[in-house]
């Protein structure tokens, strides 16, 4: 344990220390490998054949394998990314294939991640491997799918990256993923989770986790695969699913909800609703479905479209965008409910009364992020003031996000502080000075509290530079201010902290000099003479 929180010089180090010592060095510094190229040097040294590309000097011979093996024996994770490392030829791995002494090269090896051409892949494929990340290019992969399931059946992890449109390898992709029985997790990027791909995983009596991630190593489908999302199950679908994040519109998710043999076991649900914007009667029926049918859930995530280069942030609201309470008081019916997200493109519509009842119907709630980053924003309902029911009535509140009015500062009264936070985010939220929002929030905010600020909007095609220009300068605006905000609280809850300190230094003299003086006039009283600089009768 100790060695693995050291950098691999110190185990160099280490490793020369002793037998004992050398062993669990090595076993540490061999355990992930992240350089293909480190590694096969072993084996023989490879000479530069080209721009970055290496191939071997010479054949490894059996006495090479043999300590080889030693090392790669260790090796549990291998990760190779062909354009970010130095590149290896194919004869490489022509000549690892023909040479080789054992069918396992890595026999402990538990964790592929492979970056590169497909067919160097199979090579370093055995039934020990668990989590495989595979980068899918656009080609034919009917017989990798099958190497895959031939070479690798225990799989329970596999994280497919991608930026090929999942129609075009859909096909596949569904009779390759019924035949992995084990698996566990799968991760997608987005649009991959279509009507089939779905139907096609429902019946995997271990799948527990199915999601998707946003970062650019994972890729991107393309939205009109999902579309429409309307998938039709069978009795005993998804028996151990517990996480589950999907991109469809919310009206296709509702039904999917709702509809026969859905899974019902769900702990965590994340829902994105891809480049459209939710209608509010979307958002309403959605989070209606989830209360009636996902009574274990936990974790909601309700994430819609914002596009700011589409929208005029000044113009006036219509009836039909009206985000009220309504909306969200099916949530309250869900017995487990410790987090909530939502974002949208229109401000939330609730007063302080409604924050007031919100907080007091969700009193277990860890993580609340109401829309802090509309688009429309340049008016807000609630001010710094709805802070405060939320730290009254939401004791394990840590993270919290909502979209405020702070150019008018609420006075300052006696409040409860929030006592388990640690961000609070206030996204594009209206501010015009520091001083005072970071004067009150120094009131409310427990000490090492970040405040968060910025967007995360995303960027469309048919952009209005002129609009866009305009809205992005008042976010640089408010994110300065907000800046400087988030410099001054923690200075501001130091020095009154500093302060409490000093005057329960106060009170505590003023007890002893009370306590002194009734003790002084007692004993007067009593005749006896007391000395003072003591308080002890003589």
């Amino acid at each position: 344990m100790i060695f693995g929180f050291l950098d691999p010089q110190a185990n160099v180090v280490n490793a020369q220390v002793c037998k004992q010592w050398l062993d669990i060095a090595m076993d540490v510094l061999w355990k992930d490998v992240s350089s293909l190229y480190r590694l096969v040097r072993l084996l023989s040294p490879l000479k530069s054949v080209g721009d970055k590309n290496y191939e071997f000097e010479s054949l490894p011979d059996a006495n090479a394998w043999k300590r080889f093996e030693k090392y790669a024996r260790r090796v549990r994770r291998l990760k190779y990314h062909a354009a970010s490392e130095r590149r290896l030829n194919q004869t490489v791995f022509d000549d690892i294939a023909r040479t080789r002494r054992r069918l396992e090269i890595f026999p402990n090896l538990r964790i592929l991640d492979w970056n590169a051409p497909l067919g160097m892949c199979s090579l370093f494929m055995h039934n020990g491997v668990k989590k495989f990340v595979v980068h899918l290019p656009a080609q034919p992969l009917q017989h990798f799918f099958q190497d895959i399931v031939d070479r690798m059946p225990n799989l329970s992890t596999l994280n497919i990256c991608s930026v090929v449109p999942v129609r075009d390898i859909e096909e596949d992709l569904a009779h390759f993923l019924r035949q992995l029985p084990k698996l566990e997790k799968v991760t997608f990027p987005r649009f991959y989770l279509t009507t089939r791909i779905a139907e096609a995983m429902s019946h995997s009596d271990c799948l527990s986790s199915l999601d998707f991630q946003y970062n650019d190593d994972q890729g991107v489908g393309d939205f009109q695969d999902i579309a429409s999302f309307r998938p039709a199950f069978t009795e005993g679908a998804f028996p151990a699913l517990y996480d589950l994040s999907l991109t469809a519109s919310f009206d296709d998710t509702a039904r999917f909800i709702k509809a026969p043999f859905s899974p019902t076991n769900l702990t965590q649900f994340y829902v994105d609703s891809g480049p459209v914007s939710e209608p509010v009667d979307s958002v309403h029926r959605l989070i209606s479905a989830v209360s009636q049918h996902c009574q274990l859930v936990e974790e909601v995530y309700l994430v819609s479209a914002r596009r700011p280069c589409r929208m005029d942030p000044t113009t006036e609201d219509d009836s039909g965008s009206n985000i009220t309470l309504e909306m969200f008081k099916p949530l309250f019916k869900i017995p487990k409910l410790t987090c909530f997200e939502f974002s949208h493109q229109y401000p939330l519509l609730l007063t302080q009364q409604d924050i007031t009842v919100f907080a007091s119907s969700c009193p277990a709630i860890e993580t609340l992020l109401l829309n802090a980053e509309p688009i429309y924003l340049t008016q807000s309902t609630l001010t710094l003031e709805a802070l405060v029911p939320l730290a009254r009535h939401c004791p394990q509140l840590k993270h919290l996000a909502l979209f405020m009015d702070a150019t008018q500062v609420p006075e300052l009264t006696p409040m409860t502080p929030f006592k388990s936070l640690r961000q609070l985010m206030v996204g594009i939220s209206i501010i015009d000075d520091e001083a005072g929002p970071a004067l009150y929030l120094s009131h409310l905010l427990p000490p090492g509290c970040d405040v968060e600020r910025g967007v995360t909007w995303e960027d469309c095609e048919d952009t209005d530079e002129a609009l866009c220009e305009a809205l992005y300068e008042i976010v640089r605006e408010r994110y300065e201010l907000w800046t400087g905000v988030k410099r001054m609280v923690p200075m501001l809850s130091m020095l009154r902290l500093q302060e409490r300190q000093r005057t329960h230094q106060m009170e505590r003299e003023l007890e002893d000099l009370r306590m002194r003086t009734a003790v002084l006039r007692d004993s007067t009283a009593l005749g006896v003479r007391l000395d003072l600089s003591t308080c002890l009768l003589i």
